[in-house]
């Protein structure tokens, strides 16, 4: 590897990437420059080919490299190039921003409480808006009343995209116990969201 005065890594375009990770891995930011310039545009459309959504496959572009600067040292040359790493890293986590979307409206929906039909007014949208930034204000506070072992449970699967078992894997805990939290935890943001609302 061929170092410049200044301590960074000198990489000719015609070198492999890997001695990018190693600089990015030492503290270069030229390395991580130079990296980022050359896949930024292969993990946003990774990310994108999941989401379908450009703000949100920005967002989880920007989250692959700035775990790329954190955790180069992680990164293993035996077990593929770097493109194959940033690619992998892009797709599993727009799909767990994918799954924590699906789950935060699928909790949203767990709290609805039915309500009567309305009839269809041109200002249908902005009023259903305003209600949705309503229900996430109610659906805060009342998360926040929740015990906090019941809170982190179901932060962690409705919010961060965990799966149950991953959950009681993170947390060190039986299944049923996480599955136990999140079932009492659900029942009582019912309590909490209808004495809210």
């Amino acid at each position: 590897m061929d170092f410049a005065s200044d301590g960074s890594v000198n990489i000719a375009p015609e070198i492999d990437d890997v001695p990018l990770m190693v600089g990015i891995a030492a503290g270069d930011r030229r390395a991580f420059e130079l990296l980022h310039k050359k896949f930024s545009g292969l993990v946003f459309a990774t990310a994108f080919r999941v989401l379908n959504d450009p703000h949100d496959a920005e967002e989880v572009a920007q989250e692959v490299f700035s775990g790329v600067w954190n955790k180069s040292r992680l990164y293993d040359s035996s077990r593929g190039k770097p493109q194959v790493w940033l690619s992998t890293m892009a797709r599993n986590r727009a799909i767990d921003r994918l799954r924590s979307k699906r789950r935060r409206a699928q909790l949203r929906d767990d709290l609805q409480v039915e309500q009567t039909e309305e009839s269809v007014r041109p200002d249908d949208g902005v009023i259903q808006e305003v209600r949705r930034q309503e229900e996430a204000v109610v659906l805060r506070d009342a998360l926040l009343r929740l015990k906090p072992e019941q809170r982190e449970v179901i932060e962690m699967t409705y919010f961060k995209g965990l799966s149950q078992s991953q959950a009681a894997e993170a947390l060190g805990a039986p299944l049923g116990t996480v599955k136990a939290r999140i079932r009492r935890g659900i029942s009582r943001l019912r309590t909490i969201v209808t004495d809210l609302a």
